[in-house]
């Protein structure tokens, strides 16, 4: 059980590092998957029941996840095809077991039962409060998945766009806000396509008003650019690389310093 927590606070620590170096929020909102198992970590006491399927769960639905995160440096999904059946079905799919995930931590004592499960004190505000923001996660959720089955066949395809325009904004496209993207927009003849990317991709392409890549076409239509690591594109974020490099390791040695206090000294 140290060891699992061990290892669970240095996943969260690497997510949330990812999340900050390259502007995904969606490496943040995949440490939410393994607040369960943290929980019980840290609240577990000897004659406590371990509920292994919370625990599976959790961990596969991590990793699922963060297969429709890993080594993407620009994507497009707005050119996916509408499958709305499948779509639904993955989400209702997913919240059953986002939901049992977290009823399961609270009844078996690992997190405060905010919900109130099979407590006196429960009641339907309550747990019409606590539901809606597990609604809208899920959905972000099952966006994730929705990417990792898009991207489980892909086509390769050349691409080269003129007359390139980077810019930060938030999805709308409003300057101005919270949750804001790093964004390519370029022409190929005549159609106008738009990129999101990471912030370390931002940084390295800036520059270039020409651009040829090669895109990976998902079975839904979602596009994806996976390599870009050139020699010339490199040397325009070796500062930032080492930067960051340092940052990571630091902060990896902190937490793993604040998991061993925890772990072995405090539980």
């Amino acid at each position: 059980m140290v060891w699992l927590g061990f290892v669970t606070l240095i996943t969260i620590y690497w997510c949330l590092f990812i999340s900050a170096t390259s502007g995904r929020w969606g490496w943040l909102m995949i440490c939410i998957w393994l607040m369960p198992i943290f929980a019980m970590t840290i609240t577990y006491q000897s004659g406590m029941e371990i509920n292994g399927l919370m625990v599976l769960i959790c961990i596969v639905m991590l990793l699922v996840c963060r297969r429709g995160l890993l080594d993407v440096k620009m994507w497009n999904t707005k050119l996916r095809k509408r499958h709305s059946v499948i779509f639904a079905t993955l989400y209702v799919v997913l919240f059953a077991m986002f939901l049992y995930s977290f009823a399961e931590a609270q009844i078996q004592g690992y997190m405060l039962n905010i919900q109130g499960w099979k407590s006196e004190r429960g009641n339907i505000w309550t747990m019409i409060l606590t539901l809606i923001p597990m609604l809208i996660l899920n959905w972000v959720f099952t966006q994730m998945v929705f990417t990792t089955i898009d991207r489980l066949y892909c086509k390769k395809k050349d691409l080269t766009l003129l007359s390139c325009q980077f810019y930060i904004a938030s999805e709308s496209g409003v300057e101005r806000g919270f949750v804001k993207g790093y964004f390519l927009e370029g022409i190929q003849n005549g159609v106008t396509y738009h990129f999101r990317m990471t912030r370390r991709t931002f940084h390295m392409l800036q520059k270039e008003s020409v651009l040829k890549l090669q895109t990976k076409i998902g079975i839904f239509g979602g596009q994806y650019v996976t390599e870009l690591d050139t020699a010339q594109y490199l040397k325009r974020i070796r500062r930032m690389d080492r930067r960051d490099a340092k940052l990571g390791i630091i902060g990896c040695i902190l937490a793993a310093a604040f998991g061993i206090w925890l772990f072995w000294f405090q539980i």
